[in-house]
C-alpha cells in the first residue's frame, strides 16, 4: 500500500516536468506517422488507379482496333500497375531524401524549396524571403516571397514583381548583395539567343529573369538523374503496353507517351509535394521548452 502511494506521488511529481516533453514528442511522432500513412495510402490508390485505368482502357481499345483483346486481363493489369507504381516510387524516394531537387523538368525553374521548413540557405536553392527592387522609374520597392513552393513575390499592396527590374538587393546574413542585369557594350540588356536575361552580383552569383529571388544552382548530376527518371518513366509505360498488354510497338509508343505526359503533368507533382511534406516533418528540428527550476 505504501509502495503504491510512494509511486503515485513520484509519478505526479515527475510528470509535471516530463509531461510537456513527452506530449510534444508524441505529437510530433503521431503527426509524422499519420502523414506517412496518408502518403502510403495515396501510393496504394495510385496503384489501384493505374491498374484499373490502364487495364480497362487497353481491353476496350484493343477490342476496337485489333481482332480481340489480349488474354489474361486479370494478371496483366495489376502487373502493369505495380511496375508503374514502383517507377514513380523510386522517384518519390529520391525526392524524400532531397526535397525539391528531383522535380519534373517543367517545374525546375518555377519550383523552390521552402527554406523555413527545410533550413536551407539561398546557396542550397532556397528563395530569399524578401528583395528590394529598383524599378525602371528609379523607385525602390520591397517584395516578399509568397507562401508555397512557387517562386512568386509581391509587394505589401499585392503588386507583382516587375519582369525586368534595374537592380535587386537581398540580405545575405546581414550583408547586402546587389544583383544587376548583364548589359552589352552599348548599355542594352544582354539577352543571349534562347536564354533568359542574367542578373549577377559582385561575387558572380546569378539569378535569371523569370526566376528572380532564387540563385541559379548548377547541379548537373541532379539534372541528369531527373532526365533519367523521365526516360525510365516512359520506358515503363512503353514496356507495359507493348509486352504486357501486347499493343503493337507504334501504338505502345504513342499511348505510352500520352500516359507518361498525363502522369508527369497532373499526378506526379502532387505526389512529390506530399512526399516533401512527409520528409520535412520527419527532419524538422524539435524545440521543446522545459520548466526551469525555481531558485
Amino acid at each position: 500500500m505504501y509502495a503504491f502511494e510512494y509511486f503515485n506521488a513520484f509519478y505526479w511529481h515527475e510528470s509535471s516536468k516530463l509531461g510537456p516533453l513527452l506530449r510534444k514528442r508524441a505529437t510530433n511522432v503521431d503527426s509524422w506517422s499519420l502523414t506517412l500513412f496518408g502518403l502510403l495510402f495515396g501510393v496504394f490508390l495510385l496503384f489501384l488507379s493505374i491498374t484499373v485505368v490502364s487495364g480497362a482502357f487497353s481491353h476496350f481499345l484493343q477490342g476496337r482496333i485489333y481482332s480481340q483483346p489480349a488474354d489474361g486481363f486479370i494478371w496483366r493489369a495489376p502487373a502493369s500497375g505495380a511496375i508503374i507504381t514502383l517507377t514513380l516510387g523510386l522517384w518519390m524516394m529520391l525526392d524524400y531524401g532531397s526535397p525539391g531537387i528531383y522535380r519534373p523538368i517543367h517545374e525546375l525553374q518555377s519550383y523552390t524549396p521552402e527554406n523555413k521548413k527545410a533550413n536551407l540557405k539561398p546557396e542550397d536553392g532556397a528563395p530569399y524571403p524578401s528583395m528590394t527592387v529598383t524599378r525602371a522609374d528609379g523607385k525602390k520597392e520591397v517584395y516578399f516571397k509568397q507562401p508555397g513552393n512557387r517562386l512568386e513575390y509581391k509587394s505589401k499592396i499585392n503588386l507583382p514583381l516587375p519582369s525586368t527590374p534595374v537592380e535587386i538587393e537581398v540580405d545575405d546574413e546581414g550583408k547586402i548583395s546587389v544583383f544587376k542585369p548583364e548589359k552589352d557594350a552599348k548599355g542594352n540588356y544582354l539577352r543571349r539567343t534562347g536564354q533568359s536575361l542574367v542578373y549577377k552580383d559582385e561575387r558572380g552569383r546569378q539569378m535569371i529573369e523569370g526566376g528572380l529571388g532564387a540563385l541559379v544552382i548548377n547541379r548537373p548530376g541532379a539534372t541528369f538523374l531527373v532526365l533519367f527518371l523521365h526516360v525510365l518513366h516512359f520506358i515503363a509505360w512503353f514496356a507495359c503496353l507493348w509486352f504486357l498488354f501486347e499493343f503493337q510497338p507504334l501504338h505502345a509508343f504513342g499511348l505510352g507517351t500520352a500516359f507518361c505526359l498525363l502522369m508527369t503533368l497532373f499526378f506526379l507533382p502532387p505526389l512529390l509535394n506530399f512526399t516533401e511534406t512527409v520528409s520535412k516533418q520527419r527532419t524538422k528540428p524539435e524545440v521543446v521548452s522545459t520548466p526551469s527550476k525555481a531558485a
